[in-house]
């Protein structure tokens, strides 16, 4: 993270002043909270609070809903659309508890916003969508997952991770070349048109 505030110091020219708990006109930041559970070694986020005339969007990616601190702060500022990460359904070591803490979480965050938009965790998985599908259901309000906000198809890219990859194999260093410039993703966004046999 500090080489990453690091660069975009210099590539702003701009010392960036700490922004957790503040507000800045029409922007707030919350202080830290926990990119998942509380007390796991994963770190700590940070969300944002957008004002909009009427619009209230805050973007509460990484926090997996694991958190009911988290949440809570989300309600507290009264948003009208959330995008939020859901939880990591995919992963094993989520515990049943956990589980049980996200679907709390996400139908109580539901029941509070005008729009809840559950992505990337979340959506490593098929069953990620049943999930985000229940939750709407439940609840009868608008949870969506980024692409049905922007009103485009359904495209589980992490969750068909493994078969992309063997439909469209990368070859042994084709990143570092990517890195240097020396090749495109031209290929690949081509075979993505297969995807609509999925």
């Amino acid at each position: 993270m500090l080489q990453r505030l690091e660069s975009l110091q210099v590539a702003l020219d701009d010392d960036l002043a700490n922004a957790e708990g503040q507000t800045d006109g029409l922007m707030s930041f919350s202080l830290p909270v926990p990119h998942g559970q509380r007390g796991e070694r994963f770190g700590m986020v940070m969300m944002t609070r957008v004002v909009d005339g009427a619009e209230v969007f805050v973007h509460a990616s990484d926090i997996q809903l694991l958190d009911d601190e988290a949440v809570s702060c989300i309600i507290a500022w009264q948003p009208t659309v959330v995008l939020a990460s859901g939880p990591p359904l995919y992963l094993p070591s989520l515990s049943k508890r956990q589980r049980k803490t996200a679907l709390r979480n996400a139908v109580r965050l539901a029941h509070k916003v005008d729009t809840l938009i559950l992505d990337h965790h979340l959506l490593r998985s098929d069953g990620g969508l049943r999930w985000l599908d229940k939750i709407a259901a439940t609840t009868g309000n608008r949870v969506v997952c980024a692409a049905d906000f922007m009103g485009r198809r359904r495209t589980m890219l992490e969750a068909w991770r493994q078969r992309l990859y063997a439909e469209m194999p990368v070859p042994k260093g084709w990143h570092a070349a990517y890195a240097r410039g020396e090749v495109d993703t031209v290929h690949y966004r081509d075979g993505f048109i297969r995807l609509e046999d999925w």
